[in-house]
């Protein structure tokens, strides 16, 4: 195995001392909105709608019992106005005061959450957003460096303007997203939707100006609508040779989590507070690789063990190249026939020195996983010889 190098070591430690310098207590919010166990669901869409909260804190007195956010909103049916809060409670990774901003950095990445409640004991403290914890970034020298296209999600999926809300949020589901960008015949981007707009949407009643801008499927029901009627349009975008440092602060500065990359009016990606988090996690001190793998169905979690077991051979194999830091793979499953569905596989991976992704399609989600590792290994590979002719012709060229 070849370890990393010095320099790689000293430069990775060095963004991981900047980053954790900054105390956790200093970039909370001490002044936050709670919902009481009692109170009844319609009031608390209303409160986090107010106060442009994805995740909402549920306190009884001081003590946090967890949150509610908007996507246990929209996974729960058959909800009623009279909701109780206490019934919709999620758990939240631990953080507090002294955790490392590296540390709760992967805390998002493994909780989806986009506010984390800080808590001492079982007392909450205050909140600290994604945007509080990648605002660190923009002040350090090695980050100015970067660019929007060296972090990005080059396989960006996008809804058409015409698909029904439900396909969206499908899509979502799949993807373990909550946000997706919204095209046209012909694949210009014309607007974005989000699940914070979708449950507004079903919170609020059907306005009649919604309504003139899409034609309506079903009567009460948002899931029927087409995407058009939901989404917003003209969407901020950016270019991948914009500095990443400019992409955190019109992230910060306009409240968004998802930006679509364009060339023109055709989108060649996205950029998200998930990728920037991503980078940010990669840098953490651990002895293992961190590994997460999400979009597992119920039925299908009976291959996690042989996952893993591919997932560490092959991340053995790259090992002997690069160091790897961080590797994260979403499950897709699709034409469902039957007692059989193919699986897609996208797995993304930073090391010391880039980040990779790779894609594997099969009708066994093994497979696709062995797939998938020997596509990323070969794409490292790759990417190593082309980095060796590149320091060959410059040396030639220097003689």
């Amino acid at each position: 195995m070849v370890g990393e190098s010095s320099e790689g070591l000293k430069k990775r430690e060095l963004l991981r001392s900047l980053i954790d310098a900054n105390y956790v207590g200093d970039r909370i919010r001490k002044h936050f909105e709670t919902v009481d166990p009692e109170m009844a669901l319609s009031d608390v869409v209303a409160k986090m709608k107010s106060s442009d909260l994805h995740e909402i804190p549920v306190v009884d007195g001081k003590k946090l019992l967890g949150v509610i956010s908007y996507g246990t909103v929209i996974r729960k049916k058959n909800l009623v106005i009279g909701t109780k809060a206490k019934t919709m409670v999620e758990s939240t990774p631990e953080v507090t005061l002294d955790t490392p901003i590296t540390e709760v950095a992967e805390h998002f990445l493994s909780s989806g959450y986009r506010h984390l409640p800080v808590t001492k004991g079982k007392t909450i403290q205050g909140i600290v957003t994604r945007a509080s914890v990648i605002s660190v970034l923009p002040k350090l020298k090695d980050v100015k460096a970067l660019k929007v296209g060296d972090i990005m999600s080059n396989e960006a999926r996008a809804v058409h303007e015409k698909d029904l809300v439900k396909n969206a949020m499908m899509l979502m589901r799949d993807l373990e997203v909550r946000t997706v960008p919204v095209v046209d015949d012909y694949e210009r981007l014309v607007g974005i939707i989000g699940i914070k707009d979708i449950v507004h949407y079903s919170w609020s009643g059907t306005s009649t100006l919604r309504q003139s801008r899409g034609d309506l499927a079903g009567e009460n029901n948002p899931v029927e609508l087409e995407v058009r009627s939901v989404m917003h349009e003209h969407p901020i975008t950016l270019n991948a040779d914009d500095k990443l440092t400019k992409a955190i602060d019109v992230m910060i500065e306009n409240n968004v989590s998802t930006i679509p990359v364009v060339t023109g009016e055709r989108m060649v990606g996205v950029i998200t507070k998930y990728d920037v988090l991503e980078m940010m996690a990669s840098v953490r001190n651990r002895d293992m690789v961190y590994t997460q793998i999400s979009g597992l169905e119920e039925e299908d979690r009976f291959s996690l063990d042989t996952m893993e077991r591919e997932v560490q051979s092959g991340l053995a194999k790259i090992a002997r190249i690069t160091r790897p830091l961080l590797f994260t793979i979403h499950v897709s499953k699709y034409n469902n026939t039957g007692n059989s569905a193919k699986y897609s596989l996208i797995g993304r991976l930073s090391t010391e020195n880039s980040q990779y992704m790779a894609k594997a399609v099969d009708w066994s989600l093994g497979q696709a996983t062995v797939e998938l590792m020997d596509n990323l290994d070969r794409i490292v590979k790759e990417k190593k010889e082309y980095n060796l002719d590149v320091r060959t012709r410059k040396r030639r060229e220097k003689a």
